[in-house]
Protein backbone atom coordinates (compact mmCIF):
# COMPACT_ATOMS: atom_id res chain seq x y z
CA UNK A 1 0.00 0.00 0.00
CA UNK A 2 1.32 3.36 -0.46
CA UNK A 3 0.07 6.62 1.20
CA UNK A 4 0.50 8.37 -2.17
CA UNK A 5 0.70 6.90 -5.59
CA UNK A 6 1.36 10.12 -7.08
CA UNK A 7 4.72 11.04 -5.20
CA UNK A 8 7.89 8.66 -5.47
CA UNK A 9 8.98 9.09 -2.33
CA UNK A 10 5.80 8.31 -0.19
CA UNK A 11 6.11 5.94 2.29
CA UNK A 12 4.84 2.49 1.69
CA UNK A 13 3.58 -0.31 3.99
CA UNK A 14 3.96 -4.10 2.63
CA UNK A 15 1.73 -7.04 4.57
CA UNK A 16 0.19 -10.36 3.25
CA UNK A 17 -2.76 -9.40 1.71
CA UNK A 18 -3.86 -12.22 4.69
CA UNK A 19 -2.93 -9.86 7.11
CA UNK A 20 -4.90 -6.91 5.36
CA UNK A 21 -8.37 -9.04 5.52
CA UNK A 22 -7.98 -9.62 8.77
CA UNK A 23 -7.19 -5.89 9.33
CA UNK A 24 -9.86 -4.74 8.03
CA UNK A 25 -12.23 -7.34 8.92
CA UNK A 26 -11.24 -5.73 12.53
CA UNK A 27 -11.96 -2.34 11.86
CA UNK A 28 -15.38 -3.16 10.08
CA UNK A 29 -16.27 -4.82 14.09
CA UNK A 30 -14.94 -1.77 15.80
CA UNK A 31 -16.91 0.31 13.59
CA UNK A 32 -20.18 -1.88 14.07
CA UNK A 33 -19.41 -1.84 17.89
CA UNK A 34 -18.98 2.07 17.92
CA UNK A 35 -22.55 2.09 15.85
CA UNK A 36 -24.23 -0.38 18.69
CA UNK A 37 -22.67 1.62 21.37
CA UNK A 38 -24.17 5.09 19.59
CA UNK A 39 -27.51 3.53 19.67
CA UNK A 40 -27.31 2.37 23.20
CA UNK A 41 -25.94 6.49 24.26
CA UNK A 42 -28.49 8.36 21.59
CA UNK A 43 -31.93 7.44 23.01
CA UNK A 44 -30.23 8.63 26.95
CA UNK A 45 -28.99 11.91 25.48
CA UNK A 46 -30.25 12.84 22.56
CA UNK A 47 -34.42 11.09 23.17
CA UNK A 48 -35.72 13.31 20.15
CA UNK A 49 -32.72 12.49 17.76
CA UNK A 50 -32.09 9.23 18.53
CA UNK A 51 -33.00 7.21 15.83
CA UNK A 52 -32.11 10.19 12.83
CA UNK A 53 -28.75 9.94 14.52
CA UNK A 54 -27.84 6.73 14.66
CA UNK A 55 -29.58 6.50 11.29
CA UNK A 56 -26.94 8.49 9.60
CA UNK A 57 -24.00 7.36 11.70
CA UNK A 58 -25.02 3.89 10.15
CA UNK A 59 -25.10 5.63 6.43
CA UNK A 60 -21.89 7.06 7.26
CA UNK A 61 -20.30 4.00 8.12
CA UNK A 62 -22.17 2.03 5.69
CA UNK A 63 -23.66 -0.44 8.18
CA UNK A 64 -27.36 -0.99 8.83
CA UNK A 65 -28.80 -0.14 11.71
CA UNK A 66 -28.64 -1.96 14.99
CA UNK A 67 -31.56 -3.67 15.61
CA UNK A 68 -31.22 -4.10 19.56
CA UNK A 69 -29.53 -1.15 20.67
Amino acid sequence: MTVDAEDDGSPVIELPVAELRLLLAGAERDLADFLQLAAVWAPLNLPEYAAPVVWALGRALDLPAPTNP
